[in-house]
């Protein structure tokens, strides 16, 4: 297990994840987290009206699950009894529910489908339980990949909202003029504007963007209306439709929290990169908390009947692009959504954002959120059976939509895997990631020959072994630099003669990295200390004591054992 290290400050966050921003800036920096996770939270309209709600109803509907969001951004921050990652994660409504969601509707009417919504939340509570022991099937590779898709994700549903795609502003260029702006003015106090500019240029553009919409009437006037109309107060009914259980509908809710639960995991990756510049790998404890975090949100949606919830990348992509990630956040977006949610025309609002607006700050998010994946895809050596599983799964999540076409049928315990891309591609790469672990080596032993070649057939073992693993290249890159001048040393001390067989044993987990190098005959003394620079011009064996010393600086750990005529030098990297 690797020793714990404590996080790096990024560059570029101006309140880190346990620091408190002025109260002010807090609560702006809420009101632009409701204003955008309103404007993609479509699910429990859409659900609504498939139900056949009334006005009155749909509201209710809204606001509970606005609650429910506000609960789970709290329980995801909380970090205390084992619940949340202690990082600031809003969340959302998930389009992966909604087809099991709506066959539940179809069946028994919203009671038996917010019934069945507990069915995801003790999955993904079972998941998080059992996630630190099957964190071989979720290597830093499949993370990577699983961010990158998240960002793909938003961005293309950002593209559609800003082309105005099935909305009347679709082939309208006062639509796409109107997004360009909106996004303009993201990217210009993003980019150019330093403090309180990048914190809130989201917030800005959907400001200066909607207002635009206004004014060229791109906003129905009946949506509008029905602002007007909404009672200024209401108090949320809890419940209000019921709850019920129906065991054959339960493969497909299982198969839903298995998918939210892939999602949770590439969007707690994305957050915990976004915090940590010295970030190596996914903190799965950290994981395994946000995971029972959001299980206990989505059993709390479904008691109070609000919409089943998962974290949010786009949010989290947005706290990165303002460079504030603060806990302190979190407590006033979730206390703040409960809040609102007594008040119909605030939640009413939301649905009069103009697409091309909502599609300029989909987009702006989603490139943060793709090219994190990318960094995390790219900081690992890849052999081939990581290559295919990734490129097999990155095709099939792109082709999600063709593959929707060309399938005649789906099964419908099989609909939430193929609802989007992310859990079709996380799928794919989990499955495809366990078949390949079938004949690949946690372990190997080998035996060189010190020769004229012994350094060409040790690096390129080592090298191998790297790919195999998924390693970063930086630390193969140590090892195979201690491991040379061992060898190096070994020969200087006459520990060794040319001709002589030595043995090498290496050992690799999702953490470490470890060479055991065993010869015959006496110790190698590593001298921990470095030599005067005189000395190696003057003393012979000075250039032993600086190969001892390089060896203990290039390995995090170092040991030595001797038993029976036998040596074994151990060095440990940490991943």
């Amino acid at each position: 297990m690797a020793r714990l290290r404590a996080p790096i400050r990024p560059d570029g966050i101006r309140y880190w994840v346990h620091e408190r921003p002025p109260w002010s800036m807090t609560l702006l920096l809420a009101i632009q987290q409701v204003a955008f996770l309103g404007s993609i939270m479509t699910l429990p309209v859409v659900l609504g009206r498939a139900a056949g709600l009334d006005a009155a109803a749909e509201a209710n509907l809204i606001a509970l699950t606005m609650i429910t969001a506000g609960v789970g951004v709290m329980l995801q921050a909380l970090n205390r009894f084992g619940i949340g990652a202690g990082l600031f994660v809003p969340m959302h409504t998930s389009g992966a529910a909604f087809p099991a969601s709506l066959a539940a509707v179809q069946i028994g009417g919203l009671g038996l489908a917010f019934g069945m919504m507990s069915v995801v939340g003790l999955v993904q509570l079972l998941a998080g339980r059992l996630l630190p022991r099957l964190r071989a099937l979720f290597p830093v590779e499949i993370a990577g990949l699983t961010v990158f898709m998240l960002g793909i994700g938003l961005g293309l549903v950002g593209l559609e909202h800003l082309l105005g795609m099935d909305s009347p502003l679709q082939g309208r260029p006062v639509g796409y003029a109107v997004g360009l702006v909106a996004l303009a003015v993201i990217i210009g106090l993003n980019v150019w504007i330093k403090g309180l500019g990048r914190a809130f240029s989201v917030f800005a553009g959907l400001i200066v963007g909607q207002s635009l919409a206004l004014m060229l009437d791109l906003v129905p006037s009946s949506e509008l209306q029905e602002v007007y109309q909404a009672a200024p107060f209401a108090a949320p009914e809890l419940g209000q439709f019921g709850w019920s259980l129906d065991w054959a509908l339960l493969p497909e809710f299982v198969i839903v929290g298995l998918a939210l639960s892939f999602n949770c995991f590439g969007v707690l990756t994305v957050a915990q990169r976004a915090n940590d510049a010295g970030w190596r790998g996914p903190d799965i404890q950290g994981i395994s908390r946000g995971l029972v975090a959001e299980g206990l949100t989505n059993i709390t949606a479904s008691l109070i009947n609000g919409v089943t919830q998962t974290s949010s990348g786009g949010a989290v992509g947005l706290a990165q692009a303002s460079g504030i990630s603060s806990r302190v956040v979190a407590f006033v977006l979730g206390g703040l959504f409960c809040l609102l949610a007594f008040f119909p025309p605030v939640t009413q609002l939301w649905t009069v954002l103009s697409p091309p607006v909502i599609g300029a700050v989909l987009t702006f998010v989603g490139a943060f959120v793709a090219l994190t994946g990318l960094k995390i895809l790219t900081s690992r050596l890849l052999d081939n059976r990581k290559i295919i599983t990734l490129g097999v799964a990155l095709i099939l999540g792109l082709g999600q939509d063709q593959l929707l076409l060309g399938l005649a049928a789906i099964p419908s315990e099989l609909a939430p895997v193929f609802a989007t891309s992310l859990s079709l591609t996380v799928v794919t790469a989990v499955l495809l990631n366990l078949l390949f672990r079938l004949g690949s080596k946690e372990r190997l032993a080998h035996e060189v020959t010190i020769a004229g070649d012994w350094r060409e057939e040790v690096n390129q073992l080592i090298w191998h072994l790297g790919r195999q693993w998924g390693a970063r290249p930086e630390v193969v890159s140590r090892l195979e630099h201690a491991s040379n001048e061992l060898v190096e040393l070994l020969l200087g001390q006459g520990l060794v003669a040319n001709g002589a067989r030595i043995r090498i044993a290496t050992h690799f987990d999702e953490y470490d990295c470890t060479l055991r190098l065993c010869y015959p005959g006496e110790p190698v003394v590593l001298s921990p200390d470095r030599p005067d620079p005189d000395a190696l011009l003057e003393q012979p064996d000075a250039i032993h004591q600086l190969a001892g010393y390089l060896i203990q600086r290039l390995a995090d750990r170092v040991r030595v054992s001797h038993q029976d005529d036998q040596v074994e030098v151990q060095l440990h990297f940490q991943d």
